[in-house]
Protein backbone atom coordinates (compact mmCIF):
# COMPACT_ATOMS: atom_id res chain seq x y z
CA UNK A 1 0.00 0.00 0.00
CA UNK A 2 1.32 3.26 -0.78
CA UNK A 3 0.37 5.20 1.19
CA UNK A 4 1.06 9.45 1.75
CA UNK A 5 -0.75 12.77 2.24
CA UNK A 6 -0.56 16.75 1.25
CA UNK A 7 -1.02 17.93 4.64
CA UNK A 8 -1.77 21.27 3.70
CA UNK A 9 -4.67 19.82 1.36
CA UNK A 10 -7.13 20.10 4.86
CA UNK A 11 -5.65 23.08 6.17
CA UNK A 12 -6.39 25.23 3.32
CA UNK A 13 -9.75 23.32 2.30
CA UNK A 14 -10.64 25.16 5.98
CA UNK A 15 -9.11 28.36 5.28
CA UNK A 16 -11.30 28.77 1.88
CA UNK A 17 -14.67 27.46 3.39
CA UNK A 18 -13.78 29.98 6.40
CA UNK A 19 -13.18 32.91 3.68
CA UNK A 20 -16.16 32.07 1.76
CA UNK A 21 -18.48 32.44 4.63
CA UNK A 22 -16.78 35.77 4.93
CA UNK A 23 -18.05 36.83 1.38
CA UNK A 24 -21.43 38.75 0.94
CA UNK A 25 -24.80 35.60 0.51
CA UNK A 26 -24.91 36.74 -3.20
CA UNK A 27 -21.40 36.30 -4.29
CA UNK A 28 -20.43 33.12 -2.21
CA UNK A 29 -21.87 30.75 -5.19
CA UNK A 30 -19.54 32.36 -7.59
CA UNK A 31 -16.53 30.93 -5.82
CA UNK A 32 -16.04 27.13 -6.10
CA UNK A 33 -14.14 25.74 -3.37
CA UNK A 34 -11.92 23.06 -5.89
CA UNK A 35 -10.66 25.87 -7.67
CA UNK A 36 -9.63 28.02 -4.99
CA UNK A 37 -7.92 24.74 -3.19
CA UNK A 38 -6.10 24.20 -6.28
CA UNK A 39 -5.06 27.78 -6.74
CA UNK A 40 -3.43 27.73 -2.98
CA UNK A 41 -2.15 24.63 -3.51
CA UNK A 42 -0.13 24.85 -6.72
CA UNK A 43 0.86 28.55 -5.07
CA UNK A 44 2.14 26.85 -1.38
CA UNK A 45 5.44 24.55 -0.86
CA UNK A 46 4.06 20.75 -0.77
CA UNK A 47 4.27 18.82 2.63
CA UNK A 48 3.06 15.20 2.52
CA UNK A 49 3.55 12.99 5.14
CA UNK A 50 3.36 9.59 5.48
CA UNK A 51 3.32 8.45 8.70
CA UNK A 52 1.91 9.95 11.91
CA UNK A 53 4.60 11.73 13.40
CA UNK A 54 5.33 13.43 10.04
CA UNK A 55 2.25 14.34 9.88
CA UNK A 56 1.88 15.99 12.80
CA UNK A 57 5.37 17.65 12.30
CA UNK A 58 4.30 19.13 8.87
CA UNK A 59 0.52 20.07 10.17
CA UNK A 60 2.46 22.16 12.77
CA UNK A 61 4.43 23.69 10.39
CA UNK A 62 1.70 24.64 8.65
CA UNK A 63 -0.16 26.91 11.34
CA UNK A 64 3.06 27.93 12.95
CA UNK A 65 4.97 28.85 9.91
CA UNK A 66 2.87 29.36 6.82
CA UNK A 67 -0.12 30.71 8.14
CA UNK A 68 -0.20 34.00 6.81
CA UNK A 69 0.43 32.82 3.63
CA UNK A 70 -1.74 30.56 3.65
CA UNK A 71 -4.70 32.82 4.21
CA UNK A 72 -3.06 35.65 2.09
CA UNK A 73 -2.64 32.86 -1.30
CA UNK A 74 -6.44 31.79 -0.33
CA UNK A 75 -7.44 35.27 -0.38
CA UNK A 76 -5.97 35.95 -3.78
CA UNK A 77 -7.22 33.07 -5.15
CA UNK A 78 -10.97 33.73 -4.48
CA UNK A 79 -10.31 37.17 -5.76
CA UNK A 80 -8.78 35.66 -8.81
CA UNK A 81 -11.69 33.65 -9.59
CA UNK A 82 -14.39 36.10 -8.83
CA UNK A 83 -12.89 38.57 -11.24
CA UNK A 84 -10.16 36.31 -13.88
CA UNK A 85 -11.10 34.79 -17.10
CA UNK A 86 -15.22 34.41 -17.01
CA UNK A 87 -14.61 31.85 -19.91
CA UNK A 88 -11.78 29.56 -18.10
CA UNK A 89 -12.58 25.78 -18.64
CA UNK A 90 -15.33 24.65 -15.87
CA UNK A 91 -15.39 20.87 -17.37
CA UNK A 92 -15.04 18.39 -14.74
CA UNK A 93 -12.69 15.75 -14.30
CA UNK A 94 -13.27 12.38 -15.97
CA UNK A 95 -14.61 10.23 -13.79
CA UNK A 96 -11.47 7.30 -14.39
CA UNK A 97 -9.09 9.43 -12.32
CA UNK A 98 -11.06 8.72 -8.95
CA UNK A 99 -11.28 4.94 -9.45
CA UNK A 100 -9.29 4.89 -6.22
CA UNK A 101 -10.22 3.20 -2.90
CA UNK A 102 -11.25 6.57 -1.60
CA UNK A 103 -12.70 7.77 -4.61
CA UNK A 104 -14.60 4.71 -4.74
CA UNK A 105 -15.63 5.12 -0.85
CA UNK A 106 -16.85 8.77 -2.03
CA UNK A 107 -19.32 7.55 -4.79
CA UNK A 108 -20.84 4.48 -2.22
CA UNK A 109 -21.18 7.33 0.54
CA UNK A 110 -23.13 9.44 -1.93
CA UNK A 111 -25.12 6.56 -3.10
CA UNK A 112 -26.31 5.28 0.75
CA UNK A 113 -26.32 8.99 2.14
CA UNK A 114 -24.36 7.55 5.37
CA UNK A 115 -21.61 10.31 6.69
CA UNK A 116 -18.87 9.40 7.35
CA UNK A 117 -19.40 5.65 5.69
CA UNK A 118 -15.72 3.66 5.84
CA UNK A 119 -15.04 0.62 3.85
CA UNK A 120 -15.23 -1.74 6.55
CA UNK A 121 -19.00 -0.81 7.13
CA UNK A 122 -20.05 -1.44 3.60
CA UNK A 123 -19.99 -5.53 3.69
CA UNK A 124 -22.77 -5.12 6.45
CA UNK A 125 -24.92 -2.63 4.33
CA UNK A 126 -24.65 -5.11 1.65
CA UNK A 127 -25.67 -8.13 3.83
CA UNK A 128 -28.87 -5.60 4.88
CA UNK A 129 -29.63 -4.89 1.33
CA UNK A 130 -28.78 -8.49 -0.16
CA UNK A 131 -30.98 -9.83 2.56
CA UNK A 132 -34.03 -7.70 2.12
CA UNK A 133 -33.90 -8.46 -1.67
CA UNK A 134 -33.79 -12.48 -0.65
CA UNK A 135 -37.02 -12.20 1.14
CA UNK A 136 -38.24 -10.04 -1.40
CA UNK A 137 -37.89 -12.86 -3.81
CA UNK A 138 -38.94 -15.42 -1.47
CA UNK A 139 -42.28 -13.77 -0.52
CA UNK A 140 -42.71 -12.91 -4.13
CA UNK A 141 -42.01 -16.39 -5.67
CA UNK A 142 -44.67 -18.83 -5.15
CA UNK A 143 -42.65 -21.62 -6.39
CA UNK A 144 -39.81 -20.68 -3.87
CA UNK A 145 -39.84 -23.35 -0.98
CA UNK A 146 -38.05 -24.44 2.35
CA UNK A 147 -36.76 -28.07 2.84
CA UNK A 148 -37.44 -28.80 6.42
CA UNK A 149 -35.87 -32.28 7.43
CA UNK A 150 -37.48 -33.86 10.33
CA UNK A 151 -36.59 -36.91 12.81
CA UNK A 152 -38.77 -39.29 10.52
CA UNK A 153 -39.25 -37.83 6.98
CA UNK A 154 -38.51 -34.73 4.77
CA UNK A 155 -41.08 -32.91 3.36
CA UNK A 156 -41.57 -29.40 1.39
CA UNK A 157 -42.51 -26.48 3.29
CA UNK A 158 -44.00 -23.23 1.30
CA UNK A 159 -41.84 -20.13 2.88
CA UNK A 160 -45.16 -18.00 2.74
CA UNK A 161 -46.51 -20.36 5.61
CA UNK A 162 -43.69 -18.96 8.18
CA UNK A 163 -45.80 -16.80 10.01
CA UNK A 164 -45.07 -12.79 9.86
CA UNK A 165 -44.47 -12.80 13.63
CA UNK A 166 -41.65 -15.73 13.81
CA UNK A 167 -39.91 -13.24 9.92
CA UNK A 168 -39.97 -10.33 12.04
CA UNK A 169 -38.01 -11.70 15.10
CA UNK A 170 -35.46 -13.34 12.95
CA UNK A 171 -35.03 -10.05 11.13
CA UNK A 172 -35.29 -7.82 14.22
CA UNK A 173 -32.48 -9.95 15.80
CA UNK A 174 -30.53 -10.35 12.98
CA UNK A 175 -30.26 -6.19 12.85
CA UNK A 176 -29.67 -6.03 16.65
CA UNK A 177 -26.40 -8.37 15.83
CA UNK A 178 -25.53 -6.30 13.29
CA UNK A 179 -25.71 -3.13 15.15
CA UNK A 180 -23.47 -4.70 18.07
CA UNK A 181 -20.95 -6.07 15.61
CA UNK A 182 -20.82 -2.14 14.20
CA UNK A 183 -20.31 -0.56 17.87
CA UNK A 184 -17.88 -2.61 18.86
CA UNK A 185 -15.56 -2.05 16.02
CA UNK A 186 -16.10 1.56 16.60
CA UNK A 187 -15.32 1.12 20.46
CA UNK A 188 -12.10 -1.14 19.08
CA UNK A 189 -10.96 2.07 16.93
CA UNK A 190 -11.84 4.67 19.25
CA UNK A 191 -9.89 3.14 21.47
CA UNK A 192 -7.18 2.69 18.83
CA UNK A 193 -7.34 6.22 18.12
CA UNK A 194 -6.66 7.04 21.78
CA UNK A 195 -3.74 5.20 21.93
CA UNK A 196 -2.17 6.71 18.47
CA UNK A 197 -2.60 10.15 19.75
CA UNK A 198 -1.46 9.36 23.47
CA UNK A 199 2.10 7.79 21.99
CA UNK A 200 2.59 9.94 19.35
CA UNK A 201 1.20 13.21 19.51
CA UNK A 202 2.66 13.49 23.38
CA UNK A 203 -0.75 14.01 25.37
CA UNK A 204 -0.39 14.13 28.84
CA UNK A 205 -1.78 11.13 30.88
CA UNK A 206 -4.10 13.53 33.12
CA UNK A 207 -4.47 16.47 30.84
CA UNK A 208 -8.32 14.99 29.28
CA UNK A 209 -11.21 13.86 30.81
CA UNK A 210 -12.16 10.16 29.42
CA UNK A 211 -14.96 11.80 27.39
CA UNK A 212 -13.28 14.20 26.32
CA UNK A 213 -10.83 12.11 24.79
CA UNK A 214 -13.27 9.87 23.50
CA UNK A 215 -14.72 13.55 21.98
CA UNK A 216 -11.08 14.72 20.12
CA UNK A 217 -10.61 10.59 19.53
CA UNK A 218 -13.74 10.66 17.36
CA UNK A 219 -12.82 14.23 15.95
CA UNK A 220 -9.87 12.46 14.57
CA UNK A 221 -11.16 9.82 12.82
CA UNK A 222 -13.91 11.74 11.17
CA UNK A 223 -11.22 14.64 10.02
CA UNK A 224 -9.23 11.93 8.83
CA UNK A 225 -11.80 9.97 6.98
CA UNK A 226 -12.94 13.60 5.31
CA UNK A 227 -9.05 14.45 4.53
CA UNK A 228 -9.23 10.73 2.92
CA UNK A 229 -12.16 11.16 0.36
CA UNK A 230 -10.90 14.63 -0.08
CA UNK A 231 -10.13 14.55 -3.90
CA UNK A 232 -12.46 12.60 -4.88
CA UNK A 233 -15.42 15.17 -3.06
CA UNK A 234 -13.64 18.43 -4.35
CA UNK A 235 -12.85 16.69 -8.07
CA UNK A 236 -9.32 17.92 -7.69
CA UNK A 237 -6.08 15.60 -8.28
CA UNK A 238 -2.07 16.06 -8.33
CA UNK A 239 -0.93 15.66 -12.22
CA UNK A 240 2.53 15.10 -10.61
CA UNK A 241 1.67 11.79 -8.61
CA UNK A 242 0.93 9.22 -11.63
CA UNK A 243 4.04 10.54 -13.33
CA UNK A 244 5.93 9.95 -10.03
CA UNK A 245 4.62 6.04 -9.66
CA UNK A 246 5.25 5.45 -13.44
CA UNK A 247 8.79 6.59 -12.92
CA UNK A 248 8.93 4.50 -10.09
CA UNK A 249 7.76 0.97 -11.28
CA UNK A 250 10.53 0.92 -13.91
CA UNK A 251 12.47 0.04 -11.03
CA UNK A 252 13.65 -3.86 -11.42
CA UNK A 253 11.65 -6.02 -8.97
CA UNK A 254 14.70 -6.62 -6.54
CA UNK A 255 14.90 -3.13 -5.74
CA UNK A 256 10.90 -2.58 -5.81
CA UNK A 257 10.46 -5.02 -2.82
CA UNK A 258 13.32 -3.32 -0.77
CA UNK A 259 11.77 0.23 -0.11
CA UNK A 260 8.50 1.60 0.45
CA UNK A 261 6.63 3.62 -2.34
CA UNK A 262 4.55 5.74 -0.65
CA UNK A 263 7.66 7.29 1.43
CA UNK A 264 9.42 7.70 -2.16
CA UNK A 265 6.77 9.66 -3.44
CA UNK A 266 6.27 11.79 -0.72
CA UNK A 267 9.66 12.45 -1.01
CA UNK A 268 9.51 13.12 -4.75
CA UNK A 269 6.71 15.48 -4.57
CA UNK A 270 7.48 17.23 -1.30
CA UNK A 271 10.70 18.65 -3.81
CA UNK A 272 8.62 19.36 -7.29
CA UNK A 273 6.30 22.21 -7.60
CA UNK A 274 2.46 21.28 -6.88
CA UNK A 275 0.63 20.63 -9.95
CA UNK A 276 -3.04 20.13 -8.94
CA UNK A 277 -5.87 20.45 -11.70
CA UNK A 278 -9.84 20.89 -10.96
CA UNK A 279 -10.89 20.46 -14.91
CA UNK A 280 -9.44 18.91 -18.33
CA UNK A 281 -8.12 21.65 -19.28
CA UNK A 282 -6.41 22.28 -16.70
CA UNK A 283 -4.99 18.73 -15.96
CA UNK A 284 -3.90 18.47 -20.08
CA UNK A 285 -1.99 21.81 -19.65
CA UNK A 286 -0.18 20.50 -16.21
CA UNK A 287 0.48 17.20 -17.31
CA UNK A 288 1.58 18.67 -20.51
CA UNK A 289 4.09 20.83 -18.89
CA UNK A 290 5.56 18.28 -16.26
CA UNK A 291 6.38 16.05 -19.16
CA UNK A 292 8.37 18.81 -21.57
CA UNK A 293 9.80 20.90 -18.23
CA UNK A 294 10.19 18.51 -15.33
CA UNK A 295 10.99 15.30 -16.92
CA UNK A 296 14.52 15.37 -15.53
CA UNK A 297 13.48 16.51 -12.22
CA UNK A 298 11.07 13.96 -11.64
CA UNK A 299 13.35 11.15 -12.54
CA UNK A 300 16.13 12.84 -10.61
CA UNK A 301 13.91 13.27 -6.96
CA UNK A 302 12.50 10.36 -7.70
CA UNK A 303 15.81 8.17 -8.11
CA UNK A 304 17.61 10.56 -4.92
CA UNK A 305 14.10 9.51 -3.10
CA UNK A 306 14.87 5.54 -3.12
CA UNK A 307 18.43 5.69 -2.06
CA UNK A 308 17.49 7.84 0.82
CA UNK A 309 14.70 5.19 1.94
CA UNK A 310 17.03 2.54 0.97
CA UNK A 311 19.54 3.92 3.24
CA UNK A 312 17.64 4.69 6.23
CA UNK A 313 17.06 2.04 8.77
CA UNK A 314 13.15 0.75 8.50
CA UNK A 315 11.30 2.08 12.01
CA UNK A 316 7.94 0.93 12.69
CA UNK A 317 6.04 4.05 12.84
CA UNK A 318 2.26 5.03 13.26
CA UNK A 319 1.10 5.06 9.50
CA UNK A 320 -1.43 7.88 8.42
CA UNK A 321 -5.27 7.02 8.99
CA UNK A 322 -5.05 6.52 5.38
CA UNK A 323 -3.52 3.26 5.54
CA UNK A 324 -6.04 1.93 7.86
CA UNK A 325 -8.97 2.95 5.76
CA UNK A 326 -7.21 1.16 2.79
CA UNK A 327 -6.21 -2.14 4.97
CA UNK A 328 -10.54 -1.68 5.41
CA UNK A 329 -10.56 -1.69 1.88
CA UNK A 330 -8.62 -4.65 0.83
CA UNK A 331 -10.92 -6.63 4.01
CA UNK A 332 -14.47 -5.09 2.69
CA UNK A 333 -13.62 -6.92 -0.69
CA UNK A 334 -12.68 -9.93 0.50
CA UNK A 335 -15.74 -9.99 2.61
CA UNK A 336 -18.32 -9.15 -0.50
CA UNK A 337 -16.34 -11.83 -2.47
CA UNK A 338 -16.96 -14.26 0.13
CA UNK A 339 -20.74 -13.44 0.62
CA UNK A 340 -21.77 -12.74 -2.62
CA UNK A 341 -19.99 -15.53 -3.62
CA UNK A 342 -18.01 -13.77 -6.17
CA UNK A 343 -14.58 -13.39 -7.00
CA UNK A 344 -15.07 -10.87 -9.87
CA UNK A 345 -15.77 -8.25 -6.98
CA UNK A 346 -13.55 -4.84 -7.74
CA UNK A 347 -12.88 -1.15 -7.99
CA UNK A 348 -14.86 -1.53 -11.07
CA UNK A 349 -18.58 -3.20 -10.23
CA UNK A 350 -18.68 -2.93 -6.75
CA UNK A 351 -20.90 0.85 -6.91
CA UNK A 352 -23.07 -1.04 -9.49
CA UNK A 353 -23.66 -4.10 -7.15
CA UNK A 354 -24.28 -1.61 -4.61
CA UNK A 355 -27.10 0.11 -7.14
CA UNK A 356 -28.46 -2.97 -7.63
CA UNK A 357 -29.45 -3.68 -4.05
CA UNK A 358 -30.83 -0.62 -3.49
CA UNK A 359 -32.66 -0.62 -6.32
CA UNK A 360 -34.26 -4.12 -5.62
CA UNK A 361 -34.74 -2.58 -1.71
CA UNK A 362 -36.57 0.31 -3.32
CA UNK A 363 -38.69 -2.69 -5.36
CA UNK A 364 -40.00 -3.87 -2.12
CA UNK A 365 -41.14 -1.43 -0.32
CA UNK A 366 -43.57 -0.36 -3.43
Amino acid sequence: MHIFINVLEEIIVKEVRIQIEELRPKIQPKVKVAEAVGYALNRLPPLFATSMIGWKYQYDYSLNELYPQISQTVNHGIKAILFGDLLHDTTPLPKHLFLNNAGVLHQLNQLLKRKYLRWRDVPIIVRELSDQCSHFSQFNNSQDQTVIQGIEETRLQDVNHLNHQHRAVLSSSKRFMQKQLVQKQQEAFRLELEKAWDSHLKTSEGSWSSDKRAKDALEMEYRALESYTLGAELGIVNVLEHLVFQIIEKATPEISQQFNKGEVVAYALNRLPAMYATSVRGFRHLRQKAVSELSRELIGNVRTGIMKVLKIPHTELQPIAAYRFTQEYEHAILDLRTYLRRNDITLHNVVAIVQDLLLCQSASRQ
